[in-house]
């Protein structure tokens, strides 16, 4: 994936003096990295809300000025995704919290969302995930039984993933009658869950790229407005 494409594409949406956030992934690092290049080159200050410690240190080894979400609402930030319907619900599995993810896109005035073109679709088909408490987790396991398939995410070694805060992940293949909206407003009822990567009516820009092409040479952009 070309990230610097991406953040020319984000940059549209930054202002001087913009409290900006980047969403948990495998791509956070690097993106923090060549986004802090990018807007030091179009010279734009901005401040930045840290969504992990690693990101926090991350920005201070780069000079940037960082603020609070306690202090600062986020003006703009920008989550990877894994599928995203025509209503602008979005899914993500590839996280460090759910926790944190959730907290950033509902503060942002403006979420900025990054998908493959083959995950923009009718209806969400992929299976969800949760964030789940690590005491008793099999017990937490056992009750999200009632949504369809669930089980606990592993590494490539088989040892359970956690989240930044000690947490760990869940993946559920929810039941054919189990609606997206249902499974967000109800799961959190079972103790042991924390938070889930559903994302409802969400995201305002989704910038549709191609995975397999990694110069990503044609960005789509489809917006609410």
């Amino acid at each position: 994936m070309d990230l610097q494409a991406i953040i020319k594409e984000f940059d549209h949406y930054i202002n001087d003096g913009n409290i900006v956030a980047i969403g948990t992934s495998r791509y956070d690092a690097e993106f923090v990295d060549e986004l802090v290049k990018y807007l030091l080159f179009k010279k734009k200050e901005v401040f930045f809300i840290a969504t992990t410690s690693r990101q926090a240190a991350q920005l201070s080894d780069l000079g940037q000025k960082v603020v609070s979400l306690n202090d600062k609402e986020i003006d703009v930030a920008i989550e990877f995704i894994d599928q995203v319907d025509s209503d602008f619900n979005f899914i993500k599995k590839d996280t460090k919290s759910f926790i944190r993810d959730k907290m950033i896109s509902q503060s942002a005035l403006n979420l900025i969302t990054v998908c493959d073109r083959l995950d923009l679709v009718d209806k969400i088909t992929k299976d969800v995930s949760v964030e789940i408490s690590s005491f008793a987790w099999e017990r937490t396991i056992l009750n999200l039984q009632s949504y369809g398939l669930a089980r606990v995410v592993l590494d490539i070694d088989g040892n359970i993933i956690k989240t930044e805060t000690g947490h760990y992940l869940a993946r559920i293949t929810l039941d054919k009658n189990i609606t997206l909206e249902d499974f967000e407003y109800s799961v959190k009822n079972i103790p042991g869950v924390l938070e889930t990567g559903v994302f409802l009516g969400m995201a305002d820009v989704i910038l549709i790229v191609d995975k397999n092409d990694p110069k990503n040479e044609s960005i789509s952009i489809r917006s609410r407005n």
